[in-house]
């Protein structure tokens, strides 16, 4: 059985081999560190996907109100048909808010201190805003935030 011999391998196979490495780690996403979508994008997915229940990666505006709609039913827990900053708290989050009391200043449209059902369904609005159809939002393009 013939034995290999090390040899030094010349600048050419070293370039190579590097240039090789570079590709391979590019492609794998090993080349550096992969841009994290920011917190808020994330709520924007989490969204995205409650409202895609079948999970099709994508949804229309009417699945889009209905859901917010449902979403108001739940957050008015007094049944009044308005929403206080304190019933708008769970949203904090979602909403990229620090308080409710913030939440409702930026829904509220004719400033009397609570948010009706059409105020709250503005959300839809926003959210169709990354849509590049105006009858139809992809998880693509909530994911890249067009």
């Amino acid at each position: 059985m013939a034995r290999l011999r090390w040899r030094k391998p010349d600048l050419v196979t070293v370039a190579a081999i590097a240039q090789c490495l570079l590709v391979v780690s590019c492609q794998s996403g090993l080349g550096g560190p992969t841009p994290q979508p920011s917190p808020a994008r994330l709520e924007y997915v989490a969204q995205f996907k409650k409202i895609d229940a079948a999970g099709s990666g994508r949804i229309t505006m009417e699945q889009t109100t209905a859901y917010y709609s449902a979403l108001f039913a739940d957050l008015d827990k007094n049944a009044d048909g308005f929403l206080d900053a304190q019933e708008l708290e769970p949203l904090i989050p979602v909403m990229n808010a620090r308080s409710g009391k913030e939440l409702l200043s930026k829904l509220d449209r004719n400033s009397d201190t609570k948010i009706s059902r059409s105020e709250f369904l503005v959300i839809s609005n926003w959210l169709f805003q990354m849509a590049h159809s105006p009858n139809e939002l992809t998880l693509t393009d909530v994911e890249k935030g067009s």
